[in-house]
């Protein structure tokens, strides 16, 4: 049954991580009981993504911030295009389209749309409805993540001193809407606190974008603008994610469990323990982030040392030990 799996147990995080394969060779280390068929390419992409690497979907590009450049480059190292940001030492996100088409770099004062069929940069301002007085504390650019057929780009508008708004695009007719604030976010540890947001996800044809957060998530119908807050009911959490579909809300809690919620209609569908770290590990920590594949059937957390699980069973496939990078 597990015929073809490679043990793949690293030594440790002093020994850099060798090229990726991506033919499902070179992934899990220590198989359960579970009957769960091993990930293949997509644990691979989704673990080094966990590690903070930017990949197309196919594994063909990869993107990373050199100064103030984004540089693109191919599966094999070569530079294919590099772009100015303007921006050197500023923390921005990235996504690439699924369909590869596109990447989107949020930068503090604007978003920028690359287009790899023409190689050109498009620079999209943040919305002047958002935009305060000079001297003011100015929002800016956070997470970002393209829907799953790659005609929405949804934008998280972060505000030190408020709950973010979100901006979504219609990549095909241009348009824009922006949210209004949200209302009624109560995190059950810390009441009145700012949410912060770690995953979002854009989905039926951009009526709907779930957030997910500490503790909860919010979803956001855009034509309504309307917005519904859910407390996952699983107490303090390190982390949470949102799968691209938006089928599954991922929390990581304090307790080393992770808690399955669906969206809509919301409702917990899995609740499982994280393994302990094994004895002599090297670093004897246990996960703080979490990560599904881009067909969200499986659930990553790490980035050390670290498990992955079919999704909603929660059945163990596999643990590794080491960078993804």
């Amino acid at each position: 049954m597990f015929a073809g799996l490679v043990s793949l147990l690293l030594a440790g995080c002093t020994t850099e991580p060798g090229p990726t394969r991506l033919d499902g060779t070179d992934q899990i280390v220590e198989p359960s009981v579970s009957s769960a068929a091993p990930p293949g390419p997509e644990f691979d992409l989704a673990r080094r993504s966990l590690a903070g690497a930017q990949l197309t979907r196919d594994g063909k590009y990869q993107a990373r911030l050199a100064g103030d450049w984004v540089v693109v480059s191919t599966a094999d190292g070569a530079e294919f295009d590099r772009f100015g940001t303007g921006a050197e030492d500023a923390r921005i996100s990235m996504d690439f389209s699924p369909d590869g088409r596109y990447l989107a770099v949020g930068l503090p004062d604007s978003v920028v749309l690359y287009d790899f069929t023409t190689k050109d940069p498009t620079a999209l301002p943040l919305p002047e409805e958002v935009k305060r007085p000079d001297g003011e504390p100015q929002p800016r650019t956070g997470k970002l993540r393209f829907s799953a057929d790659s005609g929405h780009l949804v934008v998280e508008l972060f505000d030190e001193r408020d709950n973010s708004r979100y901006w979504l695009h219609d990549l095909h007719s241009r348009r824009e809407i922006v949210s209004p604030l949200p209302s009624s976010i109560e995190v059950p540890s810390d009441p009145g606190v700012i949410l912060d947001v770690a995953g979002l996800a854009v989905v039926n044809g951009g009526k709907r974008v779930v957030i997910a957060g500490q503790e909860g998530f919010l979803v956001w119908v855009p034509d309504e603008q309307t917005f519904q807050w859910r407390p996952c009911a699983c107490g303090s959490t390190l982390t949470s994610t949102v799968d691209r579909q938006a089928r599954h809300v991922a929390f990581l809690t304090l307790n080393d469990e992770v808690v399955l919620w669906d969206p809509g209609p919301p409702q917990e569908v899995g609740h499982w323990k994280v393994p302990a770290v094994a004895s002599g590990a090297k670093p004897a920590v246990n996960p703080t982030e979490l990560e599904f594949t881009e067909n969200g059937s499986w659930l990553l957390a790490g980035p050390e040392y670290g498990h992955v699980w079919s999704v909603p069973d929660g059945k163990l496939a596999g643990s590794w030990q080491g960078s993804g990078s």
